[in-house]
């Protein structure tokens, strides 16, 4: 069988282009989360050291999220994208040094969008390759990719530091290569099988709870190659357990350096008693699961998921559709569990709803699998698809250009107050927007366009790329219907 990569490669560039296009066109300041990492990225590179002693109580990296250590500070995040970050700043520097230009603000923003704008660009793209494969409609395979990297937190957390989106396009990328490992489209190189273990293995000290996800997937791969006589060879377990212990090993050692002990991370450490003492209780802070949590999760309007991304409502009449195709119900059953033993986990930490935050960010890791169930909707759900997908997209661009640092005030009325009297999207973002509060974004940035004016240049070139997109769909419709007439 023929790879889809060759066979819609235009087709998956052109989403790139536009993903890539619209996650660089916002930035928003991470503050604490982000300014944890990015003192250990300039520490780093421009002290050499681990420590964040002269960053964390700095303008520009200001932060409270710290781990404290034989009287030093630390990040006290999992690693990966400062490490990630610390490689790319490390020309920059270089050029700053020598012109002191771009400015730290500006090294933010670049950070921002190579380190998680890029990658979700790609796992975006990956996305479209999978559902059209899956589905065999390059509309529905569009729709469905555009509705989850547009139409979920996805997007507004593409444009900031935060680590869940680099997280969410590392497991998606692995998931997508395994899954061609088992239609057998001949990607068997020792390179790509490292690539697998590297991905999964990054996801980890990214986010240290994706290691459930990670748990499936590994699962997922051995089922893969068990049935496949091809990939019963030594190198197909080596190959991907060398490429996942790397990063995990960058993990232990700067822990051991750090905290002095290969199993003490930054959370183990933490300098703020508060946040101390909840992560020390269960589980790194996570207890036995809340019915309650999950409802405010997942159908409460002040942060639920379906509410913020009505759209995704679609998955449950995709998931009844893939079963009853055997091909791929192990790719259903593993959407599924993904997404439900992750929302049952994140439902039992202490802080479910992420702090200052649009809605609960933790589960941003599992929203490319959606994909899947998604891709199965049928054809005469597209309409009505489209519709909620549109409102969905909207929603979110009203995140992407205010803030996702919403305040966690209502969090602990959402008990007590109606149903419908508050949401973080229209209560808190869209008053931002009726009153000019846009982020800088690259429409004022370099045209100096403000208010609502800031975001026409952006939505001029999403017009133009879907248009380009729905053009190669009409002639390529042409091109079958003259096939099919000889």
């Amino acid at each position: 069988m023929e790879s889809p990569v060759r066979n819609y490669r235009k087709d998956a560039f052109i989403i790139f282009v536009m993903l890539t296009i619209v996650f660089a066109y916002f930035y928003q300041d991470s503050t604490w989360n982000g300014n944890s990492r990015f003192g250990l990225i300039f520490s780093s590179v421009e002290e050499g050291r681990l420590q964040i002693d002269d960053y964390y109580n700095t303008q520009g990296t200001i932060t409270n999220d710290l781990a404290l250590a034989n009287g030093h500070y630390y990040s006290d995040k999992a690693i990966g994208p400062a490490v990630i970050g610390a490689i790319l700043y490390a020309p920059i520097h270089w050029v700053q040094q020598i012109f002191h230009h771009p400015s730290q603000e500006t090294v933010k923003m670049i950070l921002t969008f190579l380190v998680i704008g890029i990658p979700s660009a790609i796992a975006g793209s990956l996305m479209y390759i999978l559902c059209l494969y899956l589905s065999g409609s390059r509309f529905g395979a569009y729709l469905v990719t555009l509705t989850i990297a547009l139409g979920t937190m996805y997007l507004p957390y593409s444009v900031t530091f935060f680590s869940h989106q680099l997280t969410s396009s590392l497991l998606f990328s692995a998931f997508f290569m395994i899954f061609f490992l088992k239609e057998g489209t001949g990607l068997r190189k020792n390179g790509y099988l490292f690539l697998i273990g590297l991905l999964l293995g990054w996801a980890v000290i990214s986010e240290f709870p994706s290691a459930l996800i990670v748990l499936a997937l590994v699962t997922y791969y051995f089922f893969v190659i068990r049935r496949n006589k091809d990939y019963r060879k030594l190198r197909s377990l080596l190959m991907p357990l060398l490429g996942g212990l790397i990063p995990i090993l960058l993990q232990l050692v700067y822990d051991k350096i750090c905290f002095g002990s290969f199993f003490s991370v930054g959370y183990s450490n933490l300098s703020d008693q508060y946040f101390s003492s909840s992560m020390s209780s269960g589980l790194m802070g996570i207890h036995l699961p809340n019915l309650r949590v999950l409802f405010y999760m997942t159908l409460h309007p002040t942060l639920g998921l379906f509410w913020q991304s009505p759209a995704l409502l679609l998955a449950f009449v995709g998931a009844v559709m893939i079963f009853h195709l055997h091909r791929y119900r192990a790719e259903g059953i593993l959407a599924i569990a993904i997404i439900c033993a992750y929302f049952v986990m994140i439902s039992g930490y202490y802080q479910w709803w992420g702090g200052y935050a649009l809605g609960p960010r933790h589960i941003i890791p599992v929203l490319p699998f959606f994909c899947i169930l998604l891709a199965f909707v049928p054809k005469k759900f597209y309409w009505p698809f489209a519709v909620l997908s549109l409102f969905s997209i909207a929603q979110m661009l009203i995140a992407a250009a205010t803030t996702v640092q919403v305040p966690d005030t209502m969090i602990p009325q959402l008990g007590s107050m109606g149903f419908f009297a508050y949401s973080n999207i229209y209560n808190f973002c869209l008053p931002i927007l009726m009153k000019d509060g846009f982020i800088q974004n690259l429409g004022y940035r370099f045209l100096r366009l403000t208010s609502w004016r800031s975001l026409i240049p952006l939505l001029v070139v999403m017009v133009g790329i879907n248009l380009l997109f729905f053009w190669n769909e009409f002639k390529a419709n042409k091109k079958a219907r003259e096939i099919n007439a000889r």
